[in-house]
């Protein structure tokens, strides 16, 4: 990738998304460490130059954390560390698009050290589960309608509870109950697991 991007050196790749061409949706969402969300229309990204574009006006300490095609209807899930999410819809009412070089709105506000793991484009919620894993490798299953919509800006509820033993959640994802997962360790080792091995709470 470096030979295709000039990284600055302390930059490093937050997501990378795959698309056909610039009608591949109406919008590119970008989620931030620090809570904040914005949209802006995919077809201000549509540019032939080489180094890059700024795609999100970053506050001090801040970092992007998660990328998303979205449409006015796609309802997104946050996550937090500690355990929290927030679902809510990306209308215009609730957040409209923006300029590349702006900074956001906020999406979720935390309780004490927390901030955000990631966050997730719910396609099918009558379908689909949200799937979180600790730090230390517990893994929990529950169906996306256990979360209802709320509006965006609020604590969220709780996805899970979490002890010192656990740890924080180290990832999040929107699955099916037909896929597999795959775990990275801290140590490179790789566990793959089927999604239905995780009981649904």
């Amino acid at each position: 990738v470096a030979n295709l991007l000039a990284l600055q050196p302390d930059e490093q790749i937050a997501q990378v998304l795959d698309i056909r061409d610039y009608s591949a949706a109406k919008y590119l969402a970008l989620a931030t460490r620090g809570g904040l969300i914005k949209k802006t229309h995919l077809t201000e990204y549509d540019t032939n130059r080489t180094g890059g574009i700024i795609a999100i006006n970053l506050r001090e300490d801040d970092e992007v954390v998660s990328a998303m095609l979205v449409e006015d209807d796609s309802e997104i899930l946050l996550v937090s560390r500690k355990g929290m999410s927030l679902r809510f819809v990306a209308s215009e009412d609730s957040l409209r698009a923006m300029g590349r070089s702006t900074s956001g709105v906020i999406g979720m506000h935390f309780r004490d050290e927390d901030q955000l793991l990631s966050a997730s484009v719910v396609s099918d919620a009558d379908a689909a589960a949200v799937f979180v894993v600790t730090e230390g490798g517990y893994a929990k299953r529950t169906s996306v309608s256990e979360y209802r919509p709320q509006g965006r800006g609020g604590l969220g509820i709780k996805v899970a509870k979490l002890t010192e033993a656990r740890g924080d959640l180290a990832g999040a994802l929107i699955v099916g109950d037909e896929d597999e997962v795959l775990v990275v360790l801290a140590s490179g080792k790789v566990v793959r697991s089927s999604v239905a091995e995780v009981p649904a709470k």
